[in-house]
């Protein structure tokens, strides 16, 4: 009578152990169905965004290149013979007594 009693004991528990590790497992495959949804999106994003970083990285360097050339060019208009040569080129003024010739440019 013991026997069967344990028999019909034991068959429920299993049951009910079956029935936990199934819903165990099921909560499982759907947070790690959600996290890989997740992975997946953050990884387009984050492609997305390193594009637009190295694209304002070019555009930073340009910018630095821009400024660089902005500061040499402020601190040789400070000297006063870049200035001279800089007014004769870009005005045509000539010292006096000197000449300026003019060459003709050809014609297309």
């Amino acid at each position: 009578m013991q026997a069967v009693s344990k028999a019909n004991q034991t068959q429920p528990i299993n049951k009910g152990s079956f029935r936990r590790r199934r819903l165990v497992f099921l909560v499982l495959a759907g947070f790690m169905s959600w996290a890989g949804i997740t992975l997946w999106n953050q990884e387009g994003k984050l492609a997305e965004r390193q594009e637009k970083v190295s694209a304002l990285e070019q555009k930073q360097l340009e910018a630095e290149q821009i400024n660089s050339n902005t500061r040499r060019e402020i601190d040789r208009l400070n000297d006063p013979e870049y200035v001279e040569q800089k007014i004769r080129k870009d005005l045509h003024y000539v010292r006096p007594g000197e000449t300026l010739f003019f060459t003709p440019k050809p014609q297309k």
